[in-house]
């Protein structure tokens, strides 16, 4: 008898165990008798013979045995194979001749045999089951060993990547291939087996499985790993692993918000609520607001609230509400009614910060009683503000010229509604025919004169018809012809001379605006802009400050301060300015960028970095995200601006400039492939714009640098010299020159052209945290240029 069988061997799915007495199957193990497993090894040891009752008898029981006793170990065999006597699948009976074993055994792993490629012992995963199936390839323990491996990877990577300032794409590298090694891993070890240094396809040889289990469990892991690795990085050469979005900032990193004082001679006027809906009861309550504002802004010493702030807020707003928002201690709201030929006005005063009612009136008058109810109610609102006025200033303040029809008012107030909408040709042929309508009721109605001459101003930069021109300065002439204390008229002239390039006549208009309401804002701001453009410097800034405050809640005179401190090269006072633009219009994108560039000029890069942010967070815009990408540049965070200027590309892919600096950002980071490609990329885009306008410094010096980052100093050089030609006193391009000769090593020559770029205005706090010029940092003319410009 062949004494490897008594080791143990296999018949189908079910293992026959002699020494043990066993026989286990998928779902079952059950004990044989000696001498029936005796007759099954025997049996075993002829597969496919026919073995004699005789032979049987004297391998099994030697002398001792009898016929009887080898049929009941047949059968005993037959119940535990649960073999069928008929339908024999493993013993068939052969009348007076003997018993046959129908499949051909295989040998247990103990013995050391190969699997037989033929017979009937080819076991499927249907036969074995799945889990065994698993256990024998050794897929769960390379699936555990793999999963505490990669752990290990993870962690030791996490801590020493971020101790060794290694880039965070290589610990997400490091993480999507071990992921990706997962399935890898477990798929090897499913298919194939090592047999001496080489990979062949798994035949299910049980011999072979215990004793490679180990090592195979390892080389698994190992080459599952290499592959990984491998299609990681072509995945991210040609794809990009994931990027964490740039626009999450963290809680404490918001802007704080900086609010100017309530002061307790300010005031507002919030629109009143119309109580029928009817055009005409609509009609009416915006006549009221705009005529009781208007009233109450020529009181000397009050300070109000502009239209259009007020106009922010619903009507009945909660008093916190409108304290938050437009900065005032008290306000007028109120409700209109029409019905038949009566009118019902309610108005009330209240103090903002108790939210206690100062006055209640209520108003029911005739329709015609409209301009009284008026002049009652700025009355009221003046003698209960308790503002410390001469007697006849503040009649003065109170008397209005001389009333127009109802009628008249009525089509003027539809012009004024017409004239608000978004400008275009319809609008402004509404509006005109709104208030030549009135004009025919009233052909003295200065109101309506200086509304045409208003819309004809507004008119003119859309059509860029010199028409307008004329046609403005007739009707204004007209209104103050009529009426010489319509400021807003004044106003309106200023604004078209000084679009028209008219600095004398726009200076004389606002003066005489100011002369008849010396708290118009818009006069002062005019006065503002004139001034710095003709260099006038002191005055502009006077006439600036003069109009912060003057209309609580209006955060457009702290912009136009905060623009003129900005380009007076004065970015931390600029940014005190642009904290409250933000801090009175929490969603104002533009304020918040503002405030960011203002930030970053200033060289506070930790403060401008949350500014843009929130700028992000109310309008995505490819320059917020670019100018948060060189925020993160200048601190160091090379992963976080690599982020943000995606992003920029992502929103703007034919801005040459957001892909150039994502190429900067790229190379200081080390990814010099990635940093080339972004570079390519600006070029071609860059060119493309030169040749619409070959002439653009702007383009010149950005070609230049992008060029240089390209290995093309020759071209590069050409294109820079251009630039230097067409645009001397700029800045930029003399700190372009100085990169440039950084990266060809011309250190004296670099220094020279950055000395210069800091004369004319470049910031020194970005030039000393630009990576590009870490190599010029202990250079001691590098030095006095930064220790210079930190002293101006």
């Amino acid at each position: 008898m062949n004494p490897d069988l008594l080791e143990g061997f296999y018949l189908n799915n079910l293992r026959v165990e002699p020494r043990k007495g066993k026989i286990t199957g998928r779902l079952r193990s059950l004990r044989l008798a000696p001498r029936a497993m005796d007759v099954l090894v025997c049996l075993a040891h002829h597969p496919g013979e026919v073995v004699s009752r005789e032979t049987l008898i004297t391998e099994a029981w030697g002398e001792g045995g009898s016929s009887e006793a080898l049929s009941h170990a047949v059968t005993q065999i037959r119940n535990t194979l649960d073999d069928r006597k008929d339908h024999p699948e493993y013993i068939e009976t052969l009348p007076r001749q003997g018993y046959r074993l129908l499949v051909r055994p295989a040998a247990s792993p103990e013995s050391g045999d190969e699997h037989p490629s033929t017979g009937g012992l080819q076991l499927s995963i249907h036969e074995t089951g799945l889990l065994e199936n698993l256990k024998q390839r050794g897929v769960l323990e390379t699936g555990l060993a793999y999963l505490v491996f990669g752990w290990l990877i993870i962690q030791v990577a996490d801590i020493l990547f971020d101790q060794l300032h290694v880039p965070a794409w290589a610990g997400t590298f490091v993480t999507v291939g071990v992921i990706a090694g997962f399935p890898i891993a477990l798929v090897l070890s499913w298919f194939l087996e090592f047999r001496h240094g080489r990979a062949v396809l798994h035949e299910h040889s049980p011999q072979a499985a215990a004793r490679r289990r180990i090592s195979r469990t390892y080389i698994s892991v190992l080459a599952a790993l290499a592959i990984a690795a491998v299609a990681v990085f072509f995945y991210d050469r040609n794809y990009g692993l994931p990027v964490p979005p740039a626009e999450a900032p963290a809680p404490a990193a918001a802007v704080e918000r900086v609010l100017p004082p309530v002061l307790d001679n300010s005031i507002a006027v919030l629109p009143f609520l119309n109580l029928d809906g009817s055009g005409e009861t609509e009609i009416f309550a915006q006549g009221l607001v705009d005529d009781v504002l208007g009233r109450l802004a020529r009181v000397p010493g009050l300070l109000v609230s502009s239209r259009g702030d007020a106009f922010t807020l619903e009507p009945n707003s909660a008093s916190s509400k409108v304290r938050e928002r437009l900065r005032v201690a008290r306000y007028v709201e109120g409700s209109v009614q029409i019905r038949g030929d009566r009118l019902r006005v309610i108005v009330q005063l209240i103090d903002s910060d108790t939210g206690f009612h100062l006055l209640s009136r209520t108003f029911d008058r005739l329709r015609e009683d409209f301009f009284d109810i008026r002049d009652e109610i700025t009355e009221l609102t003046v003698a209960n503000v308790r503002v410390a006025l001469p007697a006849d200033t503040q009649a003065e303040a109170t008397i209005s010229p001389s009333d127009p029809s109802l009628d008249a008012y009525v089509r003027y107030r539809q012009g004024v509604d017409a004239s608000r909408l978004p400008p275009s040709a319809d609008t402004i042929e509404l509006a005109l025919a709104r208030f030549d309508e009135a004009l025919s009721i009233d052909a003295d109605y200065a109101a309506a004169h200086a509304g045409k001459c208003l819309v004809y101003v507004d008119a003119y930069p859309i059509s860029d018809d010199p028409a307008f021109i004329d046609r403005a300065e007739t009707s204004c002439a007209q209104a103050l012809s009529l009426n010489p204390n319509l400021d807003m008229v004044h106003t309106a002239l200023g604004e078209l001379y000084l679009g028209t390039g008219r600095y004398e006549d726009a200076e004389d208009a606002y003066e005489k605006a100011l002369q008849t309401n010396p708290n118009s804002v818009a006069s002062l701001t005019g006065l503002g802009e004139i001034y710095r453009l003709q260099k006038r410097g002191e005055e502009a800034e006077e006439r600036f400050r003069q109009a912060v405050g003057l209309h609580p809640g209006d955060w457009s005179a702290y912009n136009n301060l905060g623009y003129f401190l900005y380009r007076s090269g004065r970015y931390a006072e600029a940014a005190e300015q642009y904290e409250l633009v933000v801090g009175l219009n929490d969603q104002n994108m533009v304020g918040f960028t503002n405030l960011g560039t203002a930030y970053m000029l200033a060289g506070d890069f930790e403060s401008a970095a949350p500014a843009f942010r929130q700028a992000i967070d109310i309008e995505p815009r490819p320059s917020a995200y670019s100018n948060l990408g060189l925020m993160h540049y200048y601190l160091g965070d090379l992963d976080a601006a690599i982020d943000a200027h995606r992003q920029a590309v992502m929103l703007a892919p034919n801005d040459h400039l957001s892909w150039s600096n994502l190429g900067d950002a790229l190379w200081i980071a080390g990814r010099r492939e990635q940093a080339q490609e972004a570079f390519g990329k600006a070029a071609d885009l860059a060119r493309s714009a030169l040749e619409v306008n070959p002439n653009d410094p702007g383009y010149l010096m950005d070609l230049a640098w992008i060029e240089t980052m390209l290995g093309q100093p020759e071209e590069a050089r050409r294109r820079i010299d251009r630039a230097r030609t067409l645009a001397p006193g700029d800045p930029y391009v003399h700190y372009i020159d100085g990169l440039m000769r950084v990266k060809a090593g011309q250190v004296d020559e670099a220094l020279g052209a950055l000395e210069k770029a800091a004369e004319q205005g470049y910031s020194i706090q970005m030039l000393a945290a630009d990576p590009q010029l870490a190599a010029l940092r202990a250079q001691p003319l590098f030095v006095k240029i930064i220790d210079a410009g930190n002293t101006r």
